[in-house]
């Protein structure tokens, strides 16, 4: 097999293998914090005024407006991994995904009180979830590529079978990230964003 077959190979495994994780990780991480709050009942009072003072502007927005700032912060987000991932420490990119997760467990559980968790999920976070998560996993598999390739150009102690890869040039590396990123990431953020900003609130008064 030659190398540029491997690498594709290796590429299309690594997307594939993470983006099954990251959603492993989210659903397990949202339901064990989930089940921590409701086990431990901590006072959220602090908690509900700091994020009530965070979305006080947001509320007065108009959905393009709303919009606007989902899209903007899911795009940040989503470099914000890029950027851990051209730190050389494994999985320090997975960091932002773990902790989004966090967030849906906590917002479940300050929720909870005021609609039944099932409905809640069912139209506050799976109409737009499902391709915002997928893009988010998506997004760790493009960094997993890229924080592989860094490790490999900085120490090649390791003798993996894919450590050749840190030998490949900059641009010929980066260019199909860069790509599978601006095709898949950037629109399918962007698809979210508008559901979560125009559709999701909507749903939300059907149960509340």
């Amino acid at each position: 097999m030659d190398k540029a077959t491997e690498l594709q190979q290796w590429r299309r495994r690594q997307l594939r293998n993470n983006v099954l994780a990251g959603w492993v990780v989210v659903l397990v991480v949202a339901a064990f914090f989930y089940g921590l709050f409701s086990m431990l009942d901590p006072d959220m009072t602090l908690i509900e005024q700091t994020l009530r003072r965070a979305v006080s502007g947001i509320k007065s927005d108009n959905n393009w407006q709303m919009f606007l700032r989902i899209a903007w912060h899911n795009e940040r987000a989503v470099w914000l991994v890029f950027v851990l991932a051209l730190i050389p420490v494994p999985l320090l990119y997975w960091l932002n995904l773990v902790g989004t997760a966090a967030s849906v467990g906590l917002v479940l559980y300050l929720n909870a009180s005021h609609t039944q968790v099932g409905l809640l999920i069912l139209t506050g976070l799976v109409p737009h979830g499902i391709f915002e998560i997928t893009c988010f996993a998506f997004a760790v598999g493009l960094a997993s590529q890229l924080n592989y390739y860094m490790r490999s150009r900085t120490q090649n102690w390791r003798q993996h079978r894919y450590d050749w890869i840190g030998q490949i040039p900059w641009w010929p590396f980066m260019y199909p990230i860069l790509r599978a990123y601006l095709l898949v990431v950037v629109p399918g953020l962007i698809f979210a964003a508008a559901i979560e900003a125009y559709i999701t609130p909507w749903l939300l008064t059907l149960v509340r």
